[in-house]
Parts: structure tokens; C-alpha cells; sequence
């Protein structure tokens, strides 16, 4: 199951560079919403976890998360 918690520690397992986004299905994102509300913690909403922005889109797979690279091209 997707959480905040599982959220923070893919970002660290994977090496996940700030500025990166992680795409949710909107269920999840919900459900990390929800997590929030019941929590003690200060979290901002957009929800933005060690630099990286978590967003929403019908997209993704219930269960899964995307990868969005913020890749600086050169000219």
C-alpha cells in the first residue's frame, strides 16, 4: 500500500533527485491526503517531500508510481 511513509522511503531507496516528481493514481494521492489530515506532522500541501512534488493523474496505476525527471537540457 502506498503512504507517506512508503513515499519517503522510495525517495530514498531510489535515489530520487529534488526538483523530480512522483506521479500518483488520484486514489493514492487521496489517501496520502487523508494520512495528512490525521497526522500531527506539518505537511504542505502541495504535498512536496524532500523536495520532490507529489501530483496526481488518472494515468497511473492504482498501486504504482511514476517517475516525472526534471531534466535541464543543454543548449
Amino acid at each position: 500500500p502506498i503512504s507517506f511513509k512508503s513515499i519517503r522511503d522510495y525517495i530514498f531507496d531510489h535515489k530520487i533527485n529534488k526538483s523530480d516528481s512522483i506521479v500518483l493514481n488520484p486514489l493514492n494521492y487521496q489517501s496520502i491526503l487523508e494520512e495528512i489530515k490525521n497526522s500531527e506532522e506539518e505537511i504542505d500541501i502541495p504535498i512536496n517531500v524532500f523536495g520532490i512534488l507529489l501530483v496526481q493523474d488518472d494515468s497511473v496505476e492504482l498501486g504504482k508510481v511514476q517517475i516525472v525527471k526534471n531534466e535541464h537540457l543543454n543548449s
